[in-house]
């Protein structure tokens, strides 16, 4: 009975914490609009590889490490993303199962609920990146595997277990690693203006925009030479060009969650449809 009791009141948390999120997400809708703008197939290859270099992991770490399958939704009896745990409770309250054909219900609650989701991705993608990769550009391989742990690690407060937490920060390394390609190829001229204005530097992200001017200020003058001007070019603008690169690694990310989402929602309709 208390794991029932717990169980509704994290799900009703997480309803609360989602409609939050949308009205955020609802000022942010510009930035939304220009990560999928920004999605394009090889983005949609990639989610998929990276679905499966985490799921093999997670489930590697699972089957056969000791203790990786331990994690605060114990507590609660769930043993998946806690984002799912309202869908999960109001499927099991919903009725009956039909005795045969599909169940609508089921299947209409998942698009519902996970079509939200989707539209959420964007934002909540966008602050994940901010928040974990901004900075991230001239940072040691040390410090890009530490803050991809921090990453991983910071999904056991959505109840996913040790093992899956673990190959999540995987996919935030390899996010970091979208982040410092696009920094290095970017000049912070593109990023649209949504992005400029939901963009806020973290204390990392600031010293490492400080170290950009200082290293830019401090370079040499070129050489002189005919017909080409004497004018020593400083990046004036590192926080564009951050602001660029974390787009560029929102679009991964908010690919891969809806990848995940799409294959749950897959999931659910053929099981609802089984006769």
């Amino acid at each position: 009975m208390t794991t029932v009791v717990l169980r509704l009141l994290l799900a009703g948390w997480i309803v609360v914490m989602l409609v939050r999120a949308a009205r955020a997400a609802w000022r942010q809708r510009d930035l939304a609009l220009a990560v999928w703008r920004r999605i394009r197939w090889r983005h949609l290859a990639g989610a998929l590889g990276l679905l499966a270099l985490v799921g093999t992991l997670a489930t590697v770490l699972l089957t056969y490490v000791p203790g990786m399958s331990l994690g605060l939704g114990s507590l609660v009896g769930a043993s998946g993303n806690a984002v799912f745990l309202p869908l999960e409770e109001a499927a099991a309250r919903a009725g009956p199962v039909p005795s045969s054909g599909p169940d609508w219900v089921l299947i209409a609650l998942a698009t519902v609920f996970l079509g939200g989701l989707v539209l959420l991705f964007p934002w909540l993608a966008f602050v994940e990146e901010e928040v974990f990769r901004a900075g991230l550009e001239d940072a040691s391989w040390r410090r890009e595997v530490a803050t991809a742990g921090v990453f991983g690690l910071a999904h056991l407060t959505m109840l996913v277990p040790i093992g899956a937490a673990l190959a999540i920060a995987v996919a935030g390394f390899l996010y970091g690693r979208a982040y410092r390609a696009a920094y290095r190829r970017g000049d912070g001229r593109a990023v649209p203006s949504a992005v400029l204005g939901a963009y806020r530097p973290t204390r990392r992200a600031s010293e490492a925009a400080a170290r950009s001017r200082a290293r830019a200020a401090g370079a040499p003058a070129p050489s002189p030479t005919d017909g080409a001007s004497t004018a020593v070019a400083v990046d004036v603008a590192p926080e564009r060009r951050q602001a660029e690169a974390v787009l560029a690694a929102t679009v991964w990310h908010a690919t891969f969650n809806t990848t995940v989402v799409a294959v749950v929602w897959l999931a659910i309709v053929v099981t609802a449809a089984a006769p």
